[in-house]
């Protein structure tokens, strides 16, 4: 079994509580029009084509046992912080075996007070993601938008499915936190937030700031971003 992943992220702060490394993982069922990451929606190889006339591939493939060592490397300091491993994206759940197999493999190396988090969109067949939230001490879930039509036009995807295991995951017993990314004139209203909050009932809801510099990683894959920069 492999995995394919486009980077492998130290010291990472704000994914996850203490000090943590993020795993980037290749493939995403979504197509967010705002999304910072491109190079992680498709599952292929890519070239990135950088400033003076450099080149990038963004994608490595790893066996479970390799990536989870890779991993392992900063243990000391990140459970001395409180801190762990996030599998990001992409969205990790599109390699749901690899994941699991990693953890699996990274918890028979290290203590168990080095945690494993996730970000994930959601958009992923409920079954996949019921089998895959319990192995993780806490999941950071998006709430991209309220809306079916809305999410269907900014993301590409279903809103109802995301529902659905949003519905899960706070049944789960899983520590975790939903995020909406506040995209300016998408989903960023007040009247928005108020439906993000009646979603969450009561759960812990965060707001991610607008990054400007989302669109700079387009041109290197030859794309156009969507929205205004």
């Amino acid at each position: 079994m492999t995995g394919r992943v486009f980077e492998i992220r130290e010291f990472t702060l704000h994914d996850g509580p203490g000090v943590r490394t993020t795993v980037f993982m290749k493939g995403c069922p979504l197509r967010c029009a705002w999304c910072h990451n491109p190079e992680g929606q498709s599952f292929d190889f890519e070239t990135m084509h950088l400033a003076g006339g450099r080149t990038k591939v963004a994608g490595a493939d790893f066996e479970p046992e390799a990536l989870a060592k890779e991993l392992a490397t900063n243990a000391d300091i990140m459970a001395s912080s409180g801190g762990g491993i996030t599998f990001s994206g992409g969205e990790p759940l599109t390699q749901a075996d690899f994941v699991e197999a990693t953890i699996a493999a990274f918890r028979k190396m290290v203590d168990r007070k080095v945690t494993v988090a996730l970000e994930t969109s959601g958009a992923v067949a409920p079954e996949v993601y019921r089998r895959l939230i319990p192995q993780f001490d806490f999941v950071y879930q998006d709430l991209k938008h309220h809306d079916a039509d809305a999410f269907r036009k900014w993301t590409g995807g279903e809103l109802s499915m995301v529902l659905e295991n949003i519905a899960f995951l706070k049944t789960s017993g899983v520590e975790f936190a939903l995020r909406v990314p506040m995209i300016p004139g998408v989903n960023d209203s007040a009247a928005d937030f108020a439906e993000y909050e009646r979603i969450a009932a009561g759960a812990k809801l965060e707001r991610l700031p607008y990054n400007p510099l989302a669109g700079a990683k387009y041109p290197q894959l030859g794309r156009k971003y969507q929205l205004p920069v």
